[in-house]
């Protein structure tokens, strides 16, 4: 092969890795400006819904105290219409203030505090915000861990993650929670026995806005996302049976 030929040879290898690489700077380019584009909407999203949220939240505390104020003697007056109108009104305005709580979560940031902590008693205490069912039966595990996290915060994702269960097994089912550990993470699944995600559902599970319910605000996922990010955790899910899996460092 003459020295010319080499050369040329060389110059068109040359060519077409400039080619791939510029290809590949011009991908990265542009999924990083739809990631920023994404973050700058998330970040409009949340200033607009967390004004909205602050003007609901006075009205509602109103509706509230002035709900909270009918005694056991006076409700014993009203027939079973009128108690039926009233259980479903606080009910409504417990859901009501669920959302707001979920719009303003997802739109202030709040500093992780880290301690160690038994993970088993904040499952525990993450099922008192669950509401459940008779015919739903919670499986926690039997061993306990430490872990170095927010507790609050992780309770506050344990009682999602538990309330999303309830709410596919739609009344009658089972939920095993379990807990384990590897070299590097401290590992925690919540497994339902409901009929699963629908298919190409999954991959928008942890997007904001996200729901199969016909009430929320589709932004538990993501805050639960953000929490467990926030540790230095990842969070996924997989289908049929559907199984959320946290996996949160043991040295963070």
């Amino acid at each position: 092969m003459t020295n010319e030929k080499e050369t040329e040879l060389k110059l068109l290898e040359a060519e077409s890795q400039l080619l791939q690489q510029n290809t590949d700077l011009i991908s990265e380019v542009e999924n990083k400006s739809a990631e920023l584009l994404k973050s700058e909407r998330l970040a409009t999203i949340g200033t607009m819904a967390s004004r909205v949220a602050h003007d609901l939240k006075n009205p509602l505390t109103i509706l509230q105290t002035y709900s909270e104020m009918l005694t056991p003697e006076i409700l014993s007056k009203f027939d079973s219409k009128d108690k039926e109108k009233w259980f479903r009104m606080q009910n409504s305005i417990l859901d009501m203030n669920r959302i707001i709580e979920d719009v303003l979560d997802f739109a202030r940031t709040t500093e992780i505090k880290k301690s160690k902590n038994s993970m088993l008693r904040i499952m525990k205490l993450a099922l008192n915000h669950v509401d459940s069912h008779y015919g739903v039966v919670i499986n926690l595990p039997d061993d306990d861990l430490e872990v170095n996290c927010d507790p609050r915060k992780i309770e506050g994702v344990m009682s999602n993650l538990l309330s999303n269960s309830v709410h596919a097994v739609d009344g009658h089912g089972e939920i095993d929670v379990t807990l384990n550990s590897d070299s590097e993470f401290v590992i925690i699944q919540v497994k339902d026995s409901g009929p699963g995600i629908p298919d190409g559902e999954l991959d928008k599970i942890f997007e904001p806005m996200y729901t199969t319910k016909n009430t929320g605000t589709g932004l538990g996922l993501v805050i639960c996302k953000s929490i467990i990010e926030q540790h230095g955790g990842t969070i996924s899910v997989s289908n049929k049976p559907t199984t959320f899996t946290i996996k949160i460092p043991i040295k963070n």
